[in-house]
């Protein structure tokens, strides 16, 4: 089920994204291949030739060009922006300007969604005229934009995250078999069967209706132990194993009982003295310390589930919430 409810968000997120690229393409939000008028500035010393590189400075009206991109404002300052030049004749060179806090956002938003990944505005620049000794008449356009949200979402969103999601997996394989390791040696050292026994005189409270002798009672304690120590792999079977128990001495069956709905509450809230999950997770990202977390894990989780019985025995006493059994 889950997996079909990922594959929808991904399907919305594309056509979310495709209708928007449409809408501006048929507004032409971007203005491809259409020219910005530009003062572009070089060296005195320096002549605009085929194969030359160089830095320069470009200067433009920020009204004018938020007019020219349908965008309303009174900001009537000319602003300089840097420009690095890669010329490929003497009146037209390859242009990249590097994000300013003077950009629109429009600017803003193509260099971002451009693929050049160096947080600059790649166009071209075609001189058209001289002013004098170092400076141009110019026109700057931009490099094209189209179906900029598709990419976004296909690019940056589920092939990122992918190859992030995989990454992560192969870093948890040496953490997790370390652990596991451990955890697979605390058990046959005893030690979930000495934390079954500690937690036996509490269960037997928590689940006054279920006899202590009762084979349900010792796959819950087994359960409970196993998640507390990290033991996921084999918490699973004692849990269904529990659940199978607990419905044999259900006097209606198919009507979760109130043992049912403490130990799942219980299970899901469950204590955790090694989050060895976490701790993988935290290692394989690179973190510097990854076992900081264990002691906010057991105050969070021994929260949790404090929480989570009080409230299952506050509503378990009303009878809007209890189903008479015959």
């Amino acid at each position: 089920m889950l997996n079909y409810i990922w594959l929808g968000l991904i399907l919305a997120g594309i056509i979310a994204a495709l209708s928007t690229d449409i809408t501006d393409l048929i507004t032409d939000k971007y203005r491809n291949d259409e020219p910005v008028e530009v003062l572009l500035m070089l060296d005195v010393d320096t002549e605009p030739a085929a194969g030359k590189e160089t830095g320069g400075e470009i200067s433009v009206n920020i009204a004018y060009l938020k007019t020219f991109y349908g965008i309303d404002s009174r900001d009537d300052r000319s602003v300089t922006f840097p420009v690095q030049l890669t010329f490929s004749s003497s009146a037209k060179a390859i242009a990249r300007i590097p994000v300013h806090e003077d950009f629109p956002d429009i600017w803003k938003e193509m260099a971002e969604a451009q693929t050049t990944d160096d947080g600059m505005l790649a166009g071209s620049i075609r001189i058209t005229g001289e002013v004098g000794a170092g400076e141009y008449h110019a026109e700057f356009i931009p490099d094209p934009l189209r179906f900029a949200g598709l990419q976004r979402v296909t690019n940056d969103g589920i092939v990122a995250y992918a190859s992030t999601a995989v990454t992560i997996a192969i870093g948890l394989i040496g953490i997790m078999a370390l652990w596991l390791g451990v955890m697979k040696v605390a058990e046959e050292a005893g030690l979930v069967q000495a934390i079954a026994a500690g937690l036996k005189p509490i269960m037997t409270r928590l689940f006054p209706d279920v006899p202590a002798d009762h084979p349900a009672m010792g796959a819950m304690i087994l359960n409970i132990s196993a998640n507390m120590l990290g033991l996921a792999n084999a918490a699973t079977p004692l849990g269904l194993k529990a659940m199978e128990e607990l419905n044999k001495l259900n006097k209606k069956v198919g009507t979760a009982t109130d043992a049912m709905v403490t130990f799942l509450v219980i299970n899901t809230s469950s204590v955790q003295l090694i989050p060895a999950t976490v701790i993988a997770i935290r290692a394989s990202a690179g973190s510097a310390n990854p076992t900081e977390v264990i002691v906010p894990m057991i105050l969070a989780t021994a929260t949790a589930t404090i929480a989570g019985i009080t409230a299952v025995k506050l509503l378990q006493r009303l009878p809007a919430y209890r189903k008479q059994l015959d």
